[in-house]
């Protein structure tokens, strides 16, 4: 009987040491976005799998996700929110999250010409006063008008000033075409670096793009943003996977590439995410 009871508890005791042995089952995390080729899901998939991490990502408009997150602010179906660009981050206006950042990432906004093309475009100024031009698609101009009113923010109370920036905006509005299959073969295209990447170049392979087209080493841009909403029962996860995404951000030119972001160095003296939404389409 008492070698019964001892073979008893070895195999009991063998038994949960086997169980406590066992990896750890994957930690959950949902993202949701509104913009993701899959070769930006892959990437991100593959950081997941490297920090144990079981990603699901999930594809929900703005409006959708505020929806998902004023039925459900704590479990609206997701974990964290990415979003692409200030426009689409105007939906959120007036959202509390656990974290926050609306300048997560920067997308910078240029011009994409052709380089056996005589055309020099070095001030976003050129495009009202010496050339043609289409917007590639209607991310960039609405964030650039924003930037060019904050660059003219002193305006209202010198005359002088005020004058050059409504003269900017009516040739600017004077030069655009619209855009259709001649001009992405042949006119200078406005757009977000992400745009000329994964859209332009692929269609016509000669296609350049400068971004440097105001003072010397600074570039106008809009924001990638993301967001870990409140009380999410994965938030450890979701810290960890935010700083890992920072990181590659930061120290990986082929993270930044797949994405079209820019690396912090190459924006500078940008006004902030928050004064260029306030100020969007005004």
């Amino acid at each position: 009987m008492r070698n019964l009871l001892l073979i008893f508890l070895f195999l009991l005791f063998t038994g949960c040491a086997i169980e406590e042995a066992q990896p750890h089952a994957e930690n959950q995390l949902t993202v949701a976005q509104n913009f993701m080729t899959d070769a930006q899901k892959q990437v991100l998939f593959k950081i997941g799998k490297r920090r144990n991490l079981n990603l699901t990502i999930i594809e929900l408009s703005p409006h959708q996700i505020r929806k998902a997150l004023q039925k459900q602010p704590w479990e609206p179906g997701f974990d964290i929110v990415i979003l692409d660009g200030l426009q689409a981050q105007k939906a959120l206006t007036g959202l509390d999250f656990q974290f926050h950042q609306a300048d997560f990432a920067a997308i910078p906004i240029g011009v994409s010409y052709l380089p056996d093309s005589v055309v020099k475009v070095r001030h976003f100024r050129d495009l009202s006063a010496h050339y043609l031009w289409s917007a590639a698609d209607n991310k960039a101009q609405p964030v650039l008008n924003a930037h060019l009113n904050y660059a003219y923010r002193g305006r209202e109370n010198k005359q002088q000033l005020n004058k050059t920036y409504k003269t900017l905006l009516r040739r600017f509005k004077d030069h655009q075409l619209a855009f259709d299959n001649y001009q992405l073969l042949h006119t200078l295209l406005l757009c977000r670096y992400d745009t000329y990447l994964h859209v332009l170049k692929k269609a016509a392979k000669k296609r350049r793009f400068t971004f440097a087209l105001d003072k010397k080493n600074k570039c106008y841009a809009d924001y990638m943003s993301l967001s870990i909403i409140k009380q999410s029962a994965n938030y450890h996860s979701a810290q960890q996977f935010k700083r890992y995404l920072t990181f590659m951000r930061d120290k990986s030119a082929t993270f930044r590439e797949v994405f079209g972001i820019a690396a912090k160095q190459d924006i500078k003296k940008q006004p902030t995410a928050s004064w260029l939404l306030q100020n969007l389409e005004k």
